[in-house]
C-alpha cells in the first residue's frame, strides 16, 4: 500500500499532539543554575541567571560576613551566569540572598530552603561537618513533633502562632514534662527556631544521645506587630513598650494556653526561659521580673537591662536561680554588652554559666549555645 507523503505528515502530526508551549523565560528549567553547590572542601558557589542585571552582590548573614568582611560581588558570564565561589567555611548553618541593581536583599530563586522573617523570605545552606554529625544535622533517630497553635490574643487583639515540640513518646505516654519557652530574635518569627536553627533536630539528637532530660518548648512570637512597617496614622512607638507587652502576653496568654493544651509541669522548678538576640533580652527581663515563675534563665548573644540587675538582690538571685547561662562570640556586636552582664553577676557573687565562643551573631553560635543549655536543665 502506498501512503503519500502529505498524508503520512499529517499522521504523525496527529499520533504525536500538539507540541507544548514554550516556557516562559522567568520559568525555564533550562535556566537555573546549580546554587548554592557546596562541595567537600567546603568552598561554596553561588549562582543567578539575571543576563538582564548590571550588578548581582551577594549579601550574607554574619557568619558568611565574618569570612568574606564584606558583600561581594558576583561576576557574569557569556550566558547571563553570575556566579561567586567562597571559602573554606566552617562548618554551620548560613542565610544569604542577593542585591541586585542596588535593590533590597532578596533570596536564591533557585533554592527551595527558606527562613522565614518579618521583612522577607532569605535563602538558607548547610556547611556540613565531614564524617562527624554537627548537632543540627538529621541523624536517624527518634523524632519529637512541632506542633503549630493558632490562637486570638485579646492583650495584642490579633491572631497569634506559637510553635511547640514535643519530645518522642509524648504522643503515647501519659507523663508530664518540665517546659523551656525559647524565645527568636529581631525580625525573626516564631517558625524560626525550628525552620531555621533547627532546634527539634538538636533536641532530638540530644535526647537520643541521653545528654539532656525530654521537656516540651514553647516558640512564640516575639514582635507586637508581623509588619515591619505600619500605617502614618498609627501612633508612634513608646521605648520599652514591646518589650512589657511580650512579658504579658507570654505570661498571661501563652503560658496558659501551653499549661491547658499539653501535659507540663506546672512548678517554677520544672520551668526554664532562654532565647537570643532581641529575645535574649525578653528572657533576662521576664526571668528576672518572675522569679516565682522561672528558675532557669539563658541568654544567647544579647544582653538585658543591666539598670536592672544592678538593682537585684544577688542573695535573691543566688537563691531563686538554679542554671542562668549567658553565651556570645566574640566577634559579636554585642559582645561587650553580654561580656559586662557576665562581670556584673561575677561582682554580685550570683552562679552562673559565662561561654564565650567565637564568630559572632549568627545561627552556628545558637545552635551550639541551645545544644549547651539543655543540658542543664532540670538536672535533680
Amino acid at each position: 500500500m502506498r501512503i503519500s507523503c502529505a498524508l503520512f505528515l499529517v499522521c504523525t502530526a496527529v499520533a504525536q499532539g500538539p507540541r507544548p508551549p514554550a516556557a516562559a523565560y522567568y520559568e525555564d528549567a533550562a535556566n537555573i543554575p546549580v546554587s548554592p553547590e557546596v562541595r567537600a572542601d567546603r568552598t561554596v558557589t553561588f549562582r543567578l541567571f539575571a543576563p538582564k542585571a548590571s550588578e548581582v552582590v551577594l549579601m550574607g548573614s554574619p557568619g558568611i560576613l565574618e569570612f568574606t568582611k564584606k558583600p561581594l560581588p558576583l561576576r557574569r558570564d557569556e550566558k547571563g551566569v553570575w556566579s561567586l565561589t567562597i571559602g573554606p567555611l566552617p562548618a554551620g548553618f548560613y542565610t544569604y540572598g542577593y542585591a541586585i541593581d542596588g535593590g533590597l536583599r532578596s533570596p536564591d530563586p533557585t533554592n527551595p530552603n527558606l527562613e522565614l522573617r518579618r521583612w522577607g523570605a532569605t535563602s538558607i545552606f548547610i556547611v556540613p561537618d565531614g564524617e562527624t554529625k554537627a548537632v543540627f544535622e538529621d541523624r536517624p533517630v527518634p523524632h519529637g513533633t512541632v506542633h503549630v497553635n493558632y490562637y486570638d490574643s485579646t492583650n495584642l487583639k490579633s491572631q497569634r502562632m506559637v510553635y511547640v515540640y514535643t519530645p518522642p513518646g509524648y504522643e503515647s505516654g501519659g507523663k508530664k514534662y518540665p517546659v523551656l519557652y525559647l524565645l527568636h530574635g529581631n525580625g525573626q518569627i516564631e517558625a524560626s527556631w525550628v525552620a531555621t536553627g533547627r532546634a527539634n533536630v538538636i533536641l532530638d539528637n540530644l535526647l537520643a544521645d541521653g545528654k539532656m532530660r525530654p521537656m516540651v518548648v514553647v516558640m512564640p512570637f516575639g514582635h507586637v506587630r508581623r509588619e515591619i512597617k505600619v500605617a502614618a496614622a498609627d501612633p508612634a512607638p513608646v521605648p520599652g513598650a514591646d518589650a512589657a507587652a511580650m512579658e504579658k502576653e507570654l505570661i498571661t496568654a501563652v503560658k496558659p494556653l501551653v499549661e491547658g493544651k499539653y501535659r507540663v509541669l506546672t512548678d517554677r522548678k520544672h520551668r526554664a526561659i532562654g532565647g537570643l538576640s532581641m529575645g535574649a533580652a525578653q528572657s533576662l527581663q521576664i526571668g528576672l521580673h518572675n522569679l516565682d515563675l522561672f528558675s532557669n534563665v539563658a541568654a544567647f548573644s544579647g544582653g538585658g537591662n543591666r539598670a536592672e540587675w544592678e538593682k537585684a538582690d544577688g542573695a535573691v538571685l543566688k537563691q531563686k536561680l538554679k542554671v542562668l547561662w549567658l553565651g556570645c562570640g566574640t566577634e559579636d556586636a554585642a559582645y561587650a554588652g553580654v561580656k559586662g552582664m557576665h562581670e556584673l553577676l561575677a561582682k554580685k557573687d550570683v552562679p552562673h554559666v559565662w561561654n564565650e565562643s567565637g564568630a559572632g551573631h549568627s545561627w552556628p553560635n545558637w545552635q551550639i549555645y541551645l545544644s549547651k543549655y539543655v543540658q542543664l536543665l532540670f538536672r535533680d
